[in-house]
């Protein structure tokens, strides 16, 4: 997510980075306890919209890796790939899980049995790095088929639409709570789990937006681009509002509409990368020059270790010092506590990499 020195750059890129670094914090500060607060409530639904808003920034990190990686002239061979990028992400992703299963530890005052069980329970953020091996894994087909334009727009068409399918795939809960077992919701049920299961068989997760960032950053989106920007607050405030109506209908919290796959959560980060690039058609490599442009390249460059560090100054925050986003009203702690988060986790990140070692897996 960072990259180092004040070169040419794009950009746009670097300020999507540090805006998604604080989405992320979002999310996981709004969605801290929203399964144990009262649905309905003021601060279950102000959580909730907090939530979908920084959704983006997961599906835009996504996007930002599949720009860079696959802009053409960039031909990462399979030893480079293996040795280098996947090496990487496995060794941060170890070290990190050890980390935090001694944080763990000593947070819930444990031993070294429950330290070894922490070991194989996985951080909930680190996920990302996984599924970032898994698009590494096949960035030799990805690579190819981004070659040609034609191709490129069709695979993200299919793939967006099978991302679709899982959105109606995940309908089939809520959905029974509504109509209960009546015949033609006998009939519709199977059909849901069929396309459920042909998604998860035939679709990797976020290659769409891996390919869609590479086809936004050297293509644009041409007469559609005011379009798909305009949508992408709407498509978010809809996510919310359909999340609050179903789960207050089916008195359970349903979180389908949350997910990056749903096409609303898809539209909108599609809508804030294409903003962020701009309707030019082409863009280039430019070096920082303003204080401002400055600053946020420095920023951008410690996003990765502000990902890395921020659920474990959420949990010391919660856990040590018991203030989380329960503390307060939701519409103060939320952005509050986010802001708070990241700045803490900047200054560690910044302090961290001054150690050569730890340098190596916050970079």
């Amino acid at each position: 997510m960072g990259r180092s020195g004040q070169k040419a750059k794009y950009l746009y890129i670097e300020y999507l980075r540090v805006i998604c670094a604080l989405g992320v914090i979002v999310v996981h500060v709004s969605g801290a306890n929203w399964y144990k607060i009262e649905m309905g409530s003021v601060d279950w639904i102000v959580q909730t919209f907090f939530n979908l808003a920084g959704r983006f920034s997961v599906c835009v990190f996504c996007m930002i890796t599949g720009a860079l990686l696959l802009r053409p002239g960039k031909n990462i061979g399979i030893r480079d790939l293996v040795f280098h990028y996947i090496k990487r992400i496995l060794i941060c992703y170890i070290a990190w899980v050890v980390l935090y299963a001694i944080l763990y530890t000593i947070l819930d005052h444990e031993n070294f049995s429950y330290f070894i069980l922490r070991l194989f329970k996985q951080p909930d953020h680190l996920w990302y790095l996984l599924m970032l091996m898994g698009l590494y894994l096949i960035y030799p087909i990805l690579n190819i088929i981004a070659k040609n334009r034609d191709i490129t727009r069709y695979m993200i068409l299919l793939l967006a639409a099978f991302g679709t399918l899982d959105t109606v795939s995940g309908v089939t809960g809520f959905f029974n709570e509504i109509v209960s077992e009546n015949y033609l919701y006998s009939l519709w049920k199977p059909f849901l789990g069929n396309l459920g299961t042909l998604n998860v068989a035939f679709v990797p997760g976020y290659v769409a937006l891996f390919l869609l960032g590479h086809y936004i950053n050297e293509y644009g989106l041409g007469f559609t681009h005011k379009i798909i920007v305009w949508s992408s607050i709407p498509a978010l405030l809809l996510s919310g509002l359909l999340t609050v109506w179903i789960s207050i209908l089916t008195e359970r919290g349903v979180y389908t509409f949350m997910l990056e796959a749903n096409p609303l959560v898809f539209l909108a980060s599609a809508g804030i990368f294409a903003f962020f690039r701009g309707d030019g058609s082409e863009v280039v490599k430019t070096e920082p020059v303003t204080s401002i442009s400055k600053g946020m390249v420095r920023i951008a460059d410690n996003t990765f270790g502000i990902y890395l560090i921020h659920f474990a100054i959420r949990e010391i925050m919660a856990k040590g010092f018991n203030f989380d986003v329960a503390s307060y009203p939701a519409i103060l702690s939320v952005p509050i506590n986010s802001l708070l988060i990241f700045a803490i986790s900047l200054l560690l990140t910044v302090l961290l990499k001054k150690i050569p070692v730890v340098n190596k897996i916050l970079k």
